[in-house]
């Protein structure tokens, strides 16, 4: 049998790769050099300097990537000072099984440079992260509404603000995507993999990840239990070999961090708001997100993929509700839920076209006036209802959208099999 050799490219083909490779190469060009300008006049980062100083102390050193040292040097970065009470130390909370990942950014002796490289890399993942939560709803916008969505997702204020921090919680947001995604499409080891990548920051996706665990066990997915095994014994295997004794430490500056009085939580937020009953608010608050989600876990479990998707939205957005503490930028990995939402709106009626970009405009305008007038007058109310603007928008929109997206409209193709079966 032969085989038959491909034509040469015309030279019109020829033209149409190479002016297609210039226009990346120009966009992603131009987008670093806007990123490591950013980089030296922002400020802030410390999330991200915590992980450059700490693989830098590791590899140049042969310090304690989790050390006191580490922290201070975070902080000079961030603050140009010690922190203060009240401010995020920057310890590092990474693993040091995860923190080999991190090591090509610590190759640069300049944070600025590194720091830009990490503000393209989080701008990729937000991008990625808008790629797959479109493939996961089954929609294919017109190119206005992705431009929309593109706009909340990478420009929105709390995109902005993880940015701005450095937070790891951007990388967060394209891995459960992708954990989401690849059970979907049924790449069950990469899905294990994934999620042995995501374990860190435990305030931002324990819910989730719990609820992904069930569903791998309820459905006896076992081909994900074993690409996570791999990847775990693969990953710890090289950490003790690089540093046997990383494990006290890393303990050591997990309760360090958690002991820090920064950030923000319902409990605090509901104390400030009504000094006499907010602890007992925080608490209901708590009780009715754990137990919504729940009553929605125990309701969904026999039933279809789609619901699952619907529901790890929905873990993600009562997490900040639950009394965890958190950061700002760390609410960014709600984007996918606010993609099901446009997703589910828009595909529904005549009226969720308009409505779609209605939400958009809102979630994305209303977080950038509030923190205005919070820079304006510095008011603590105005930073607490920020932070409980897009978890308390994204469940209720997640509720809104609810009966739309968990039974798409049906083609005149279903119809016919319908009327058959």
């Amino acid at each position: 049998m032969g085989f038959r050799k491909r034509p040469p490219l015309a030279p019109r083909d020829v033209a149409l790769v190479l002016g297609i490779t210039l226009c990346v190469a120009a966009i992603v060009g131009g987008l670093l050099v806007a990123d490591f300008r950013l980089s030296e006049v922002a400020g802030g980062g410390g999330d991200f300097y915590s992980l450059w100083a700490g693989s830098r102390a590791f590899l140049l050193d042969r310090g304690s990537p989790y050390s006191a040292d580490v922290a201070a040097a975070a902080q000079r970065l961030a603050y140009g000072r010690a922190a203060v009470p009240g401010e995020n130390p920057y310890r590092l909370t990474v693993p040091f099984f995860l923190l080999p990942f991190f090591f090509p950014f610590a190759l640069s002796s300049s944070h600025i440079v590194a720091r830009g490289i990490w503000l393209f890399v989080g701008q990729a993942a937000l991008t990625g992260s808008i790629v797959l939560s479109l493939a996961l709803m089954e929609w294919r916008p017109p190119r206005l509404f992705t431009l929309f969505i593109g706009l909340l997702v990478i420009f929105g204020l709390y995109a902005v603000s993880a940015m701005q921090t450095g937070s790891i919680a951007v990388a967060l947001g394209l891995l459960y995507t992708a954990i989401l995604w690849s059970l979907w499409t049924g790449h069950e080891e990469l899905a294990g993999s994934l999620i042995a990548l995501s374990f860190m920051m435990w305030e931002v996706g324990a819910v989730f990840l719990i609820l992904v665990a069930w569903h791998v066990l309820h459905e006896k997915r076992w081909s994900v239990l074993a690409g996570l095994a791999m990847t775990v014994v693969i990953l710890l295997g090289v950490a003790f070999l690089l540093d046997p004794g990383w494990m006290l430490p890393f303990l050591t500056s997990v309760v360090g961090q958690m002991r820090s009085l920064h950030g923000a939580s319902t409990g605090w937020i509901m104390a400030r708001l009504s000094p006499q009953h907010g602890i007992l608010i925080a608490r209901l608050v708590t009780i009715f997100a754990l137990s919504l989600f729940i009553y929605e876990w125990w309701s969904a479990r026999n039933s279809d993929f789609r619901r699952f998707v619907w529901l790890g939205c929905l873990a993600l957005a009562v997490t900040p509700l639950l009394g965890f503490r958190t950061e700002l930028g760390n609410l960014v990995v709600l984007g996918p839920s606010m993609v099901l939402i446009c997703a589910a709106s828009a595909q529904r009626t005549r009226v969720g076209t308009l409505l779609g970009p209605v939400t958009i405009a809102a979630v994305f305008l209303v977080p950038w006036l509030l923190l205005s007038r919070w820079l304006s007058g510095h008011q603590q109310m105005l930073y607490d209802y920020l932070f409980l603007f897009y978890p308390l928008v994204s469940v209720a929109g997640l509720y809104w959208t609810r009966w739309w997206f968990l039974r798409p409209q049906r083609t005149w193709i279903d119809e016919v099999r319908a009327l058959r079966a």
